[in-house]
């Protein structure tokens, strides 16, 4: 897509550019809002940008992401201004490691950008933590994701069966932002975990496939609910990798049933990596590792994770199920930064 300042598109009403956006090929499938100028002005005062700044720059593809190509997309993906900041901050993350952000336009496995919200900012922008975490119904989360997305479309050329080689794709693509429920949760809020003050802002950005659902409803003590993670974590490492960084969303009553048996986050990322393993052995005659199989291979254990902090435990959802989810985050190394500043860790 081109910037507002060097195309502009006049149309009869409302109802007609937005056609006039699908027929430019803007849009992800779904009606974008037409980027009028006024809007994208509005998000770029709103973050004290000019327009001219590169938030996001793929050399590999000769293609960069301005502050003035971001608000664009923010308007089409339908944020109010008050959001772009959480945009720009998550753009300036991906900058940190291009390779995996080509990655996230390329693949065919199809990732996505998650992006986890923590600190007042979800209070102030309305960023769901509850009932339907990944789901429909909650503007700042669909627009937010979605606005990653069409940048990543109008400003990297991913479209499907063209630079997006993704094999099956997933929904995530659409939108993959949530908030942490840092009040109910047993634990310190993630971003704190993470060297940030409670009062910060911040954004955790990874490139991530899609939540597998955890749906262990008759466990009804702490090690019975981490077993059945454990288990489907070792199906969900077998179709990428050991070992990984992850994402692990503690549903609420899956949490209070660990926080009343004492487990810690510690304790936690400390189980899952001991009981998540599987022989190489066993991964090659399974068709996850390349073999032949060698002598002692089904001796050698094979981690989910290295270090108990490549797994980031958080607490979201609603109640009245009793659920957890993993997230596969790639070999990309999550990051979390303070929005609107250069924090970063």
């Amino acid at each position: 897509m081109t910037s507002s300042a060097e195309r502009h598109v006049e149309t009869a009403d409302t109802i007609e550019a937005i056609e006039e956006c699908f027929r430019l090929g803007w849009t992800d499938g779904l009606p974008v809002v037409p980027p009028a100028d006024y809007k994208v002005r509005e998000m770029l005062q709103v973050a004290g940008l000019t327009g001219e700044e590169e938030l996001l720059n793929l050399d590999m593809r000769s293609r960069v992401i301005t502050s003035e190509n971001a608000a664009a997309n923010a308007v089409m993906a339908g944020c109010q201004a008050a959001y772009f900041p959480v945009l720009v901050t998550a753009l300036r993350t991906l900058e940190e490691e291009r390779n995996f952000v080509n990655m996230a336009a390329s693949s065919t496995s199809s990732p996505s950008i998650l992006m986890v919200l923590n600190g007042p900012i979800r209070e102030a922008l309305g960023i769901n933590s509850r009932d339907g975490l990944f789901g429909p119904g909650f503007r700042a989360n669909a627009s937010i994701g979605r606005a990653v997305r069409l940048c990543f479309m109008n400003g990297f050329d991913a479209w499907p069966g063209q630079l997006d080689r993704g094999t099956l794709g997933t929904p995530a693509k659409y939108t993959f932002c949530i908030a942490e429920n840092e009040e109910d949760s047993p634990w310190e809020p993630l971003h704190v975990s993470r060297g940030f003050d409670a009062a910060d802002s911040v954004v955790t950005v990874a490139v991530a496939y899609n939540p597998v659902s955890v749906p262990n409803s008759y466990g009804h003590t702490g090690r019975a609910i981490l077993l059945g993670i454990c288990d489907t974590l070792r199906s969900t490492a077998l179709a990428h990798r050991y070992p990984a960084q992850w994402v692990i969303v503690i549903g609420p009553e899956h949490a209070l049933t660990l926080q009343d048996d004492g487990w810690s986050r510690a304790d936690i990322q400390d189980f899952l990596i001991e009981n998540s393993g599987r022989s190489r052995g066993e991964l090659v005659r399974l068709g996850s590792k390349q073999g032949p199989e060698r002598p002692g291979d089904d001796e050698l254990i094979m981690r989910c994770a290295n270090d108990p902090n490549d797994i980031l435990i958080m607490h979201g959802g609603g109640t009245g199920g009793r659920y957890s989810a993993i997230i596969d985050t790639t070999g990309y190394r999550i990051r979390t930064r303070k929005i609107g500043a250069e924090q970063l860790l």
